[in-house]
């Protein structure tokens, strides 16, 4: 029997445990014929056994110190030595087995990392003396996961520790950050990315096997430090042999690299009961501005509460020296800085990538890392003749100039002060883009998740009525509820989601000093499981706002039944807090009253539309700032909001004056509120096919064939849109990417000259937005069958006031930006989403161009579809139960195929009223709340939708099997849940067949088949090699830093481009002062990038932010990967934020540096484009060349003095060509107001 350092000893004879260098070993990936083979045998010694199978691997994953105790106690030397010992893979041995092997623990310690080599344990737990620690896989979804089993104190009638109760500890590898051996000691340390699953198993109870829960805590003093201290820990093995055991089963499952790292312990609790009781007693003096960054700092891990409290005398000299909202985003700015810091660096070596999300790199990926001696306070030691040649940097000297951290828990209070002065100093320096926004834009969220509280803002966000009014943004959060994945919540954690997150929607919350209330949601929010809460505040008046108050401000439900029926009146209340944009406030006079339309029987044709004069509403898209081409006619329907009015409003000609006409079907309530407030306006959207509109059409006797050569055409046009600028124009445009940015008219402005067509195609960043475009539209294609289709469009509903069109005949009038008109006539096949019934397709006639003087009233609508008035029932309510308040409708030709046969329409859907929850009182502010928190927990709205798609494929009948009309049903009960507050319960939901799950639904469940339906052979018909593209440069290697303009080649195209209507008759040289005017500016926009991407629930790592950056500027979501609903809606919210910031910069671009609030002349609008452009340029430039210099440094052997900003700024690109979109928007309105023609030479 030997120990693990006497085997080391044996097999590399030259190890001395004196050697004080680090040293990284690695070991062969394969010996000899006689090579050794470790195992351990049962006391938990190492045995050395003959392994006679030639070639067999090796691999001792940890290694110690042999003189070194296994005391962690004292304190060495700060230098921190880091030694890994790794080898080649091993392959699957086939005994034990990952989930057969199971290892001793001593103790278990959640903590944090004060420094790189100190841990702080803030709750530890001791064994019993059986506690085991083992790898498990979940045959499911097939992650390896870390599991600590630890037994409670025995039963007082038991002598068996094992029959006592448990807690268990699960840490998904994905989420290890770093590990480390402490040499000499049998300890692993571990840094996580997010919390470990914290679960109780009851005490085994006879035969029956113990069903554990899941937990926030395991007791009142770890209760305490949890949501801090959750993503550290230490394990302590019990024997090292032990230890090592587990690290060679650790490395067979992809466990992170192991640095065998000398650790110390921290003797200073940092979130101890004293330290949080000191900063809660200091955030109460603050501005809740400033304590919600402090918190921030805290709460998302970056500062410890004894770093913060040290940092006091600084943060209250900078809010002495600026203004509460200066010192807000100074503070904001030093907590992106820190968040900037990232443990996972590295970059993959594939010659070929996927645009995903990259996977964590394999164990030989991680090998070619080497391991390396940080020491905290190290300085530069080179020379500066590499940087005699350098210009100064936009964004200031290196931020982390003199410093190594790996993450921003490692730093010291020193280290935090001194960039926190460097903060101060670089804001001072840089254009602020969130000075350019009104408060009421800057949005500040908190997310709750079971383990933590994360703290998010300000940033740029869409704002409502309700906080325009009250002026006081900064007391309105937006709350967001989530699983650590970012995952919304559903039942299937119900004992801890209830105990942990339901009193905050009844209770409220403390932060930042002040107590928060559960205040309302939107509609847009309830789906994405956020709301508003409210910190309660005084008015001038000393009148104290309150959730209460606010609500009863925005309408008077007195005796009404809305105000017993929680769900309904929060719905209603949920009007008030849609985004909007400010509009007009009218006067009483203005709002006039007109009847509905009905039919005899009482239904009702213009449910949700009412009338707008044309004089109104031209100043109405006054006010929005919508510019017009000279050909382009304005909208001419428009989403609203008005006191407790909504809906849509039609432009009706006959209307005199600047009024609008309510129907009652548009009144939900009573409200003295008179401000017109916008929610949006339409265009003619493109039509596209789903896989819900393809189950209905098939069942309708559409053949597979039609949507396979719908589906053809479509991938076919997107492979060739690589092919030529004027094609991935094309592409770009069909798929509505990157709308915010006008990056669709600055290359449709490059691509009329060849010169500068080439330069553009060739562009690395337009090449990976194309790349990511195809990469896009083949995975909407193929997981949803999203399908564009030619000539069909999708359009707003509105009703027919003349009353000239027939039963089951439409009007419909499509309006382009140059001004071209088209108007469908023949057979259209209308639905409307989502299509669950049979029936929710019907087969209508549009009537062309109206004859002279006939439809006076509904001839100039355009970019809608207009309903009759005739018939039993409203055409709109057979279509999945739609109406005309702003629901969108799909319009099929006959050209495209998918019309089908008269005789095959089904009868429509005539479901039945879902029961509606009445209290017996009116309906409170936590009544809404415990409502919030029911519907997102219980709706089933998705998994009713898949399911009937899965049964669908499964019944010969499809649609029309029983089940499936029952799902309907109940599709029809889940939306109706949030206005009627009855939720369907999972066990009404019709079970999957013992046929499994359709391939296109799921291609890894071990019970998928391959569906012989529509829906199976388009899903087989587009390969997943189909999404691979040439992978992009390294972000660290210098070139990659020039992909702004490499060789200024598109400058110079640019340069050459004759402009009669410019006085110039070129682009000149901006000025010095203006390039860098803008030049400041960009570490600002990078910032507020940054912030976008940490909203994500799984932001991509810094070290592919190259990937990142492209998501943000095209709206999309990167990666080939099947996307999950949630994914959807963020990547939704993503594109509200990213617009109204890219909004900004636009304007900022626009304006130059002498804004005067006046337009500014289109000549210099250009001029200023053109130096935003070089801007970026010249900061890439500069940026490559400190890089090439750090490298040769580097090359020289000379150590480089800390990390630094020499590296790429995220945003750089996006920065240069929304310029070069303002510059192109302004060249095309310069040419139209001078009548010329473009010349080049």
């Amino acid at each position: 029997m030997l120990d693990l350092p006497e085997v080391l000893d044996l097999l590399f004879p030259e190890r001395s445990p004196a050697r004080t260098p680090p040293l990284e070993l690695h070991l062969p990936a394969v010996l000899p014929q006689d090579a050794l083979d470790l195992t351990l045998s049962p006391p938990g010694r190492l045995d050395l056994v003959d392994s006679g199978d030639e070639g067999k691997a090796f691999q001792p994953l940890a290694a110690h110190s042999a003189n070194e105790p296994d005391n962690m106690g004292r304190r060495p030397s700060l230098h921190r030595a880091s030694t890994s010992y790794q080898s080649s893979p091993l392959p699957a041995s086939p005994s034990p087995t990952l989930d057969d092997a199971s290892f001793g623990v001593r103790s278990l310690a959640f903590g944090v990392f004060t420094s790189p080599s100190s841990f702080s344990a803030e709750w530890e737990r001791e064994g019993k003396g059986v506690d085991k620690v083992w790898l498990e896989t979940s045959a499911k979804e097939k992650k390896t996961s870390m599991v600590v089993r630890m037994w409670e104190e025995g039963s007082p009638f038991s002598t068996v520790p094992t029959n006592a109760a448990s807690i268990r500890i699960t840490v998904e590898i994905g989420s290890v950050e770093t590990a480390y051996n402490s040499p000499g000691s049998s300890s692993l340390f571990l840094q996580l990315s997010r919390a470990a699953t914290l679960g109780r198993l009851p005490a085994p109870s006879g035969s029956s096997r113990p069903r554990g829960r899941q937990i926030h805590s395991f007791d009142d003093a770890h209760g305490r430090v949890a949501e801090f201290a959750g993503r550290a820990l230490r394990l302590k093995f019990r024997t090292e042999p032990e230890l090592a055991g587990f690290l060679k089963h650790a490395a067979d499952a992809n466990f992170p690299r192991i640095s065998s790292t000398i650790v110390t312990l921290d003797t200073v609790a940092r979130f101890s009961e004293t330290s949080l009781a000191m900063l809660q007693s200091w955030l109460l003096t603050l501005d809740f501005r400033i304590a919600f960054q402090v918190e921030k700092l805290v709460r998302n891990g970056l500062v410890d509460p004894v770093k913060a409290l040290e940092l006091r005398d600084q943060i209250e000299g900078l809010i002495a020296k600026k203004s509460v909202s200066l010192a807000e985003r100074t503070l904001a700015f030093f907590a992106d800085r820190l968040s900037s810091l990232d443990p996972h660096a590295e970059e993959p070596d594939d010659d070929l990538v996927i645009l995903d999300p990259p996977p964590r790199p394999t164990r030989r990926q991680r090998r070619k890392t080497d391991s390396s001696i940080l020491t905290l306070g190290s300085s530069d030691e080179s020379s500066s003749e590499d940087e005699d040649d350098l210009l100064i940097l936009g964004s200031s000297l290196p931020y982390f100039q003199d410093m190594q951290p790996r993450h921003p828990t490692h730093l010291s209070t020193q280290e935090l002060s001194t960039l926190l002065d460097r903060a101060v100093d670089e804001f001072e320096k840089l254009g602020q883009f969130l000075a350019e926004a009104e408060e009421t834009q800057l949005i500040r969220q908190v997310t709750f998740t079971a383990t933590r509280v994360l703290l998010f803002g300000p940033y740029l966000g869409d704002t409502n009525s309700i906080v325009r009014a009250y002026d006081r943004p900064e007391l309105f959060v937006s709350v967001a509820v989530r699983h650590e994945d970012g995952s919304s919540l559903r039942e299937r954690d119900d004992s801890l989601i209830v105990s942990r997150l339901s009193p905050l929607f009844r209770d409220g919350f403390e932060l930042g000093g002040r107590s928060w209330r559960f205040l309302a949601w939107s509609s847009s929010g309830l789906k994405s499981s956020s709301c508003f809460f409210v910190s309660p505040f005084r008015l001038a008046d000393e009148t104290l706002v309150t959730p209460t108050l606010i609500h009863r401000s925005i309408g008077d439900f007195t005796g009404s039944e809305t105000a017993l029926i929680p769900a309904k009146y929060m719905a209603r209340i949920a009007q008030a807090f849609s985004s909007s944009k400010p509009s007009l406030t009218l006067k009483p006079d203005q709002i006039l009253s007109i009847e509905d339309i009905t039919a005899p029987d009482g239904s009702c044709f213009s449910d949700g539309v009412g009338l707008i004069s044309p004089s109104l509403a031209s100043d109405v898209v006054e006010k929005l700032g919508i510019k017009l081409g000279k050909e382009e006619k304005p909208p001419t329907c428009f989403q609203f909001r008005l006191g407790g009015a909504k809906g849509m409003l039609q432009v009706d000609p006959t209307l005199e004056g600047k009024v609008v006409a309510l129907r009652p079907s548009q009144v939900k309530f009573r409200s003295t509120l008179t401000s017109l407030e916008i929610a949006g306006t339409f265009e003619a959207g493109p039509g596209y096919l789903n896989r819900p509109l393809i189950t209905l059409l098939e069942n309708l006797g559409i053949p597979a064939d039609i949507f396979l050569k719908l589906q053809a055409k479509a991938t076919a046009k997107i492979r060739k849109s690589r092919a030529s600028l004027p094609s991935a124009v094309k592409l770009l445009r069909d798929w509505s990417l990157a709308s915010g940015t006008r990056f669709v008219s600055a290359l449709g402005f490059l691509a009329k000259d060849p010169a500068t067509r080439d330069a553009a195609f060739a562009n690395p960043f337009v090449a990976r937005c194309l790349d990511a475009s195809v990469v896009h539209a083949l995975r909407d294609i193929k997981y949803s069958a999203r399908i564009p289709l030619p000539g069909c469009y999708n359009l707003v509903g509105v009703v027919d006031v003349d009353g000239c069109l027939a039963e089951d005949e439409i009007y419909a009038r499509i309006s382009r930006s140059d001004g071209s008109t088209e108007y469908l006539h023949g057979t259209i096949a209308i639905s409307r989403s989502p299509t669950n019934h049979p029936g929710d397709c019907r087969i209508v006639r549009a009537v062309g161009k109206l004859p002279k003087g006939a439809g006076e009233r509904i001839r100039g609508l355009t970019n809608c579809v207009v309903f009759p008035v005739h018939g039993s029932r409203s055409l709109p309510s057979m279509l999945a139960g739609g109406d005309l308040d702003g629901d969108v409708y799909l319009l099929l030709t006959e050209a495209s195929g998918l019309v089908p046969s008269p005789d095959r329409i089904a009868e429509p859907a005539a479901y039945d009223a879902a029961p509606t929850v009445k209290l017996d009182r009116e309906v409170s502010v936590e009544d809404g709340g415990e409502f919030f928190f029911k519907y997102i927990t219980r709706d089933l709205t998705g998994l009713v939708a898949t399911r009937q798609l899965l049964l669908a494929d499964s019944y010969a009948e499809g649609l029309f099997h029983p089940d499936c009309l029952k799902l309907a049903q109940l599709h029809s009960d889940c939306v109706d849940a949030a206005k009627s507050g009855t939720f369907v319960p999972q066990h009404a939901v019709p079970r999957v067949t013992q046929r499994g799950w359709p391939d296109f639904l799921t291609n890894d469940a071990p019970d998928s088949y391959r569906s012989s339906k529509a829906l199976g052979q388009l899903y087989r018909a587009i390969d997943e090699k189909d999404f691979a593209v040439a992978k992009p440069k390294s972000s660290s290697n210098p070139a990659f830093l020039l992909d702004i303009d490499p060789q200024r080649r598109l400058t110079k195209a640019l340069e050459s481009v004759s402009l009669p209507f410019l006085l110039s008759k070129r682009l000149k040289p901006p000025s010095r002062p203006l390039i860098a005017h803008y030049r400041a500016y960009l570490p600002s926009f990078s910032s507020e990038l940054s912030k976008l991407l940490s909203l994500s629930p799984t932001p991509l790592r810094a070290g592919n932010l190259h990937l990142a950056e492209e998501s943000l500027f095209l709206s999309v979501v990167l990666g080939t990967k099947r996307l999950q609903k949630s994914d959807k809606l963020d990547a939704g919210k993503r594109r509200e934020q990213s617009g109204m910031l890219f909004a900004v910069v636009r304007k900022v671009i626009r304006e130059g540096m002498y804004s005067s609030g006046r337009p500014v002349k289109t000549s210099r609008a250009v001029q200023n484009a053109w130096a935003a452009w070089l801007a970026a340029v010249e900061e890439s430039e500069d940026r490559s060349k400190l890089a090439t210099a750090e490298k040769k440094r580097a090359a020289s052997g000379r150590r480089v003095g800390g990390a630094t900003d020499s590296g790429r700024l995220l945003g750089l690109s996006s920065w240069a060509w929304l310029a070069l979109g303002v510059m192109a928007e302004e060249l095309e309105r310069l040419e139209k107001e001078n009548v010329e023609v473009l010349v080049v030479d």
